[in-house]
């Protein structure tokens, strides 16, 4: 049986749905029951618990072979975002360590090797430090930008058709994965755990600069699409505009400037992975999931949005 935290989540939701579709006994942890019923009727145990929840985490653990654990993202009004990321990171290393959890797989970040001057990828940074200090058989699954951060905000770039990058030069290559790539990979590392401590490092199958991503939109739209380049400190009077804290829009606007810098790599190029979902493949799923686009065949639109 193995353990999936994050199971109404884009990468979660897919960990969770690829163990059910081999076959494998799967338990959810959610916070909201609304949540629960459509993986009960999948066949998946669901346990309600705070991430924060030592006693109920270490209970959801026990007999399972493995876990697929992630630090939740904050949501856009957080304030204390390292106190909060560090409450739900001991609760898990206590967890892990009470449970006795033969082998977990942490969802982590390209760049998290660095300890700062990452913005919100210091999250995972912390994460990796404190599960990794229990000194038990894990696996860190660091990924690449999500290729669906650019579906916010989609709408107006459709409408307008120029689409505003603070990822730096838009012409230079961005590492970028399909969600749906790190989740399925993620469920096999589940399957082959590890007796120490790896990394593994994940990007699809090739890198895409903004233009890139751009000149994909026009395509599918069948109209031109600019790329409208922004410093990353313009980044955060834009996102407190949109109602963010200043604590999340620094943090953003930190990420972004680490992007611009070229300093979101990944520590082994060598030996990255590479997902099998493209570019287009992800822009046709955000745009059909607006109206932007009609609708394909259940097969084709399975195999090209991420999991809701």
């Amino acid at each position: 049986m193995f353990v999936v935290t994050g199971a109404s989540g884009h990468t979660g939701s897919v960990v969770a749905r690829t163990l059910l579709a081999e076959g494998k006994r799967v338990r959810v942890i959610l916070r909201d029951e609304a949540k629960a019923e459509p993986w009960r009727q999948r066949g998946a145990e669901v346990v309600l618990a705070d991430l924060r929840d030592v006693a109920a985490l270490a209970m959801a653990m026990v007999g399972a072979q493995g876990a697929y654990l992630l630090v939740p993202p904050p949501v856009s009004t957080s304030t204390g975002v390292m106190e909060a990321c560090w409450n739900v990171v001991d609760a898990m290393r206590r967890a892990v360590d009470e449970s006795g959890l033969p082998h977990f797989v942490l969802l982590s970040s390209v760049g998290a090797q660095h300890t700062e001057g990452t913005g919100l990828v210091k999250t995972v940074s912390l994460a990796e430090r404190e599960l990794g200090s229990l000194g038990r058989p894990m696996t860190i699954l660091r990924s690449a930008y999500f290729m669906e951060n650019w579906g916010e905000g989609l709408s107006p770039v459709v409408a307008s058709g120029v689409m505003p990058s603070f990822i730096g030069p838009s012409d230079r290559p961005v590492h970028m994965v399909a969600t749906r790539d790190v989740g399925e990979l993620a469920a096999r590392l589940l399957r082959e755990p590890t007796f120490g401590k790896r990394v593994v490092e994940l990007a699809g199958p090739v890198d895409y600069s903004p233009d890139e991503v751009a000149d994909t939109l026009a395509r599918l739209l069948g109209r031109p699409v600019r790329v409208a380049e922004h410093s990353p400190a313009a980044l955060v009077p834009m996102l407190m505009g949109l109602g963010f804290s200043t604590e999340v829009a620094n943090l953003m606007a930190e990420l972004v400037e680490a992007i611009h810098r070229g300093r979101l790599t990944f520590a082994h190029p060598s030996r990255v992975v590479r997902g099998r979902t493209t570019l287009d493949e992800v822009l046709g799923g955000l745009l059909r999931s607006i109206g932007a686009l009609p609708h394909m065949g259940a097969g084709a639109e399975e195999r090209s949005t991420t999991s809701p």
